[in-house]
């Protein structure tokens, strides 16, 4: 047990750091962002002098920026995301705690889910293989309320 959280800790500082990373990375984009557009602010105030060239490559080099800070966004998250769904499936967190229950089969040889406490309808369709779009279809719903004990057919 004193191994488990050590190895929790461990991992639990790494996540932290890759945020601060993430972080740190916001505010230089940021900065950098801020920089080009008051470049770009210099250049269209200068008026017929500026030509579209620089205009479109400042311009390109802000949606570069932006680009670039959305991919390591998403790349920290889904890291984060991995690494909190290991932690909680290896160490006796609440998804070891309560698997999803998979009941019978439909007459058309769909699995039907009991949805157990604690469970989202994107937790479902991912662990399904299936999208939210499929999953809201096949069971007719209108929002993204569950309730413990409903059953939901897992389209194939």
């Amino acid at each position: 047990m004193a191994q488990q959280l050590s190895i929790l800790d461990e991992r639990l500082s790494k996540l932290r750091a890759d945020v601060d990373a993430l972080q740190f990375s916001q505010q230089q984009f940021q900065q950098d962002i801020k920089q080009i557009q008051s470049q770009l602010e210099e250049v269209r105030r200068a008026g017929p002098s500026a030509s579209a060239n620089d205009l479109q490559a400042l311009e390109a080099r802000v949606r570069a920026l932006d680009a670039a800070r959305e991919s390591d966004k998403k790349a920290i998250i889904d890291q984060l995301a991995k690494e909190l769904a290991s932690m909680s499936g290896s160490h006796g967190g609440t998804a070891a705690a309560n698997p999803p229950k998979t009941g019978d089969t439909t007459s058309d040889g769909h699995a039907v889910h009991v949805v157990q406490s604690g469970e989202t309808l994107t937790s479902i369709a991912k662990s399904s293989g299936v999208t939210i779009a499929d999953l809201r279809k096949a069971n007719n719903l209108t929002s993204d309320s569950l309730k413990v004990g409903q059953k939901l057919v897992i389209p194939k």
